[in-house]
């Protein structure tokens, strides 16, 4: 075990320097390091402190560049497109002096509802009655 491992080239790094230098979470650093081709840390005498050698981590990085994970909590994308339409059946009774037609009150509606997308049609037409 060296004394001084500095002394035979690479600087040494913490797992914190590591996490600032390379822009990577804790926790996907220590993904990284379960990887077989991660750099092994370094061996201090005296020391508990995880260390490695910054070139190699550095190397190991230019191989292996961090991918930024896909998120699985996000609802999938909203489909482009035309939009869903929903149909709606409504009875209606309207009442028009006899000398309108059908076809009149037709118009009005739709002239009344122009912003509204909506067809109709008329089913029936009672004449009045004399009484």
């Amino acid at each position: 075990m060296p004394k001084n491992p500095e002394s035979e080239g690479s600087r040494l790094i913490t797992l914190k320097q590591i996490e600032l230098e390379h822009g990577v979470s804790r926790s996907a650093l220590h993904t990284y390091r379960r990887s077989a081709s991660f750099p092994r840390p370094v061996q201090i005498e005296g020391s508990t402190k995880i260390q490695y050698r910054a070139d190699e981590v550095a190397a190991w990085f230019e191989a292996n560049p961090p991918q930024q994970g896909k998120r699985t909590d996000l609802a999938p994308p909203k489909q482009q497109g035309v939009p869903q339409m929903s149909t709606y059946i409504l009875t209606m009774r309207i009442e028009a002096d006899s000398d309108v037609t059908a076809e009149q009150v037709r118009q009005e509606i739709y002239d009344a509802c122009s912003d509204v997308p909506f067809g109709f049609d008329i089913t029936g037409v009672e004449e009045p009655s004399d009484g």
